[in-house]
C-alpha cells in the first residue's frame, strides 16, 4: 500500500474486495450446504458438525494468538515469524497426535466414527502453517490476496465435499473436505508472500508478542468452544439426528454469516490498527461503517427468516422440525454481524474486553444449556437452545458496542443519523417476522 493513500480509501477497497470475495466464497460453501441433504442424512449431518467442531476447537488452541499478535505489533522481525512458525507448527502437531488418540473416546461420547476424527486430525497442520502468510498479508493491507485464499480454500471445501458425496463416501467427506480447504488456503498464501520458513525460536521475541497474544488465546478459543458448544451438548445429551436439523439450521442462518463476517473483520482489523494514533479518523470510520452496519444487518434478518419456510419444500418433510430452529437462529443474524466491532475493539486496544466478551458468550452458552437440561429438561430442545445461543450472541455484541462507543466517546442516542438507522433497521426487522407470523 502506498503511503499517501488515504486510509478511508484503502478500508473502501479492501472491504470491496473481501466483500466480492466472501460472497463468491459464501455462495460456494452455502451451496454445498444447501445439496449435503440430498446425500446425507439427518444423523450424518449431525457427524459432519461434530467433525468440524473436534477440528477448529484445537485449530483455535494451535494457533496460541500469534496470528493476531503479528499484526499487531508495530515492528515485526525475521526472528519473531519464524519463532511463531516453529511454536505454532509444534502445537498443532501435538494436538493432531492428541486428537487421533482420542478418536475413541470421541466416539463414546459423540458416536463420532473414529475414521471421521483420524482423517479431520490432518487439518490441524496446515491450519497453523498458514499463520505467519496470513499475518505478513494483513499488516501489508494485501486484501486481495487474502480474499484469494479465502475463496480457494472454499472452493476446494466444496468441490471435495460434493464429489465424495455423489460418490457414496458418505459424512468422511467432509472430514476430506476438511483437511483439503486448509491445505489450499495454506498453499494459496504461502505463494503470495515471500517469506521461506525456517524452523527457529528466538525466545524474547516469543516473549514480546505474549503481552499480546495470550489475551487473544483466551478470546480465540473461547469463541470457538463457544461456536461449538451447542453443537457438542445436543450430541451429547440428545442424539446426532438432532443435532442434524440443529446443524442445518444453524448452516443456512448464522454459519454463512459468521464466515462472510471473518473476512471483513481482517480489514477492520488491520485498518483502525493503522489509525491508532488518530481518534478523530477513527470516530468518523466507525461512525459510517456502524450505521451501515444496522440498516445490512437487520435486513438480512427480515429476508432470512420468511425464507425458511422452504427448508421442507426442497428437501421433503423430513427436515421440517428445522423451520423453527432456523427462525428462532435468525433472530441472532444481527448479532452475528456484529462480531465485526471485535475486529475494531482489539485495534484499538480492547484485546482484554475482547477476552471479557467470550466468557460472557461462553458463560451464557454452557451455564443456559445445562440448566436448561437439569432443571426443566421437557424443555430441552433444539429451539430453546437456539434461543439461548441468541441471547449469548447479544450480550457479547452489546458488550463490544458499548466499549468501542465509550472508548470513541460516540452515543447512539445523541448521533441523529445513527439513532435513524437503529429506528429504520428495528422497523424492517420487525415487519417482516411480524408478516411472517400473521400468515402462517
Amino acid at each position: 500500500m502506498k503511503s499517501n493513500t488515504p486510509i478511508l480509501q484503502t478500508v473502501i477497497h479492501g472491504l470491496a474486495t473481501s466483500m466480492g470475495s466472501r460472497v463468491l466464497a459464501m455462495a460456494l460453501r452455502f451451496i454445498t450446504i444447501c445439496l449435503l441433504p440430498f446425500w446425507l442424512t439427518p444423523t450424518e449431518i449431525g457427524f459432519a458438525a461434530l467433525i468440524m467442531a473436534c477440528v477448529n476447537i484445537p485449530a483455535a488452541f494451535a494457533d496460541l494468538g500469534f496470528g493476531t499478535a503479528l499484526i499487531k505489533e508495530k515492528s515485526c522481525d525475521h526472528a519473531m515469524f519464524a519463532s511463531v512458525y516453529t511454536v505454532s507448527l509444534l502445537s498443532a502437531t501435538l494436538m493432531g497426535i492428541g486428537l487421533i488418540l482420542g478418536a475413541s473416546g470421541i466416539q463414546s461420547a459423540f458416536s463420532l466414527p473414529v475414521m471421521m476424527t483420524t482423517i479431520g486430525a490432518f487439518a490441524l497442520p496446515f491450519s497453523v502453517l498458514a499463520i505467519v502468510p496470513n499475518a505478513m498479508l494483513q499488516r501489508e493491507l494485501r486484501f486481495t490476496s487474502l480474499a484469494a485464499r479465502d475463496l480457494m480454500g472454499e472452493l476446494a471445501f466444496s468441490c471435495t465435499a460434493i464429489t465424495l458425496c455423489v460418490l457414496n463416501f458418505g459424512p468422511i467427506a467432509i472430514a476430506f473436505a476438511l483437511v483439503a480447504q486448509r491445505i489450499v488456503r495454506w498453499l494459496t498464501a504461502s505463494f503470495a508472500v515471500d517469506w521461506k520458513p525456517k524452523p527457529k525460536l528466538h525466545v524474547p521475541a516469543i516473549r514480546t508478542l505474549m503481552r499480546f497474544s495470550i489475551f487473544q488465546l483466551g478470546s480465540l478459543s473461547l469463541n470457538q468452544i463457544f461456536n461449538n458448544l451447542d453443537k457438542l451438548l445436543i450430541a451429547a445429551l440428545l442424539s446426532p439426528t438432532t443435532l442434524g436439523f440443529y446443524a442445518q439450521s444453524q448452516q443456512l442462518t448464522t454459519a454463512p454469516v459468521q464466515s462472510f463476517i471473518g473476512g471483513i473483520n481482517n480489514v477492520f482489523f488491520a485498518s483502525f490498527a493503522k489509525l491508532q494514533n488518530d481518534e478523530e479518523k477513527m470516530r468518523t470510520l466507525f461512525r459510517k461503517l456502524f450505521q451501515g452496519l444496522l440498516v445490512a444487518s437487520f435486513t438480512l434478518m427480515a429476508m432470512m427468516f420468511p425464507a425458511m419456510a422452504l427448508i421442507p419444500i426442497i428437501y421433503g418433510n423430513d427436515w421440517l422440525p428445522s423451520v423453527p430452529i432456523a427462525r428462532i437462529l435468525c433472530l441472532a443474524l444481527p448479532f452475528c454481524c456484529a462480531s465485526i466491532l471485535e475486529g475494531i475493539m482489539i485495534a484499538i486496544g480492547g484485546e482484554r474486553r475482547r477476552l471479557v466478551s467470550a466468557i460472557t458468550k461462553l458463560t451464557i452458552m454452557a451455564g443456559g444449556i445445562l440448566s436448561l437440561f437439569a432443571l426443566f429438561p421437557n424443555l430441552a430442545n433444539p429451539m430453546t437452545i437456539a434461543a439461548i445461543a441468541c441471547l449469548a450472541f447479544a450480550a457479547a455484541s452489546f458488550n463490544n458496542a458499548h466499549f468501542i462507543l465509550k472508548r470513541l466517546r460516540l452515543s447512539i442516542l445523541k448521533d441523529k443519523n445513527m439513532l435513524r438507522a437503529a429506528a429504520l433497521s428495528l422497523g424492517i426487522a420487525a415487519t417482516s417476522i411480524l408478516l411472517t407470523l400473521m400468515l402462517g
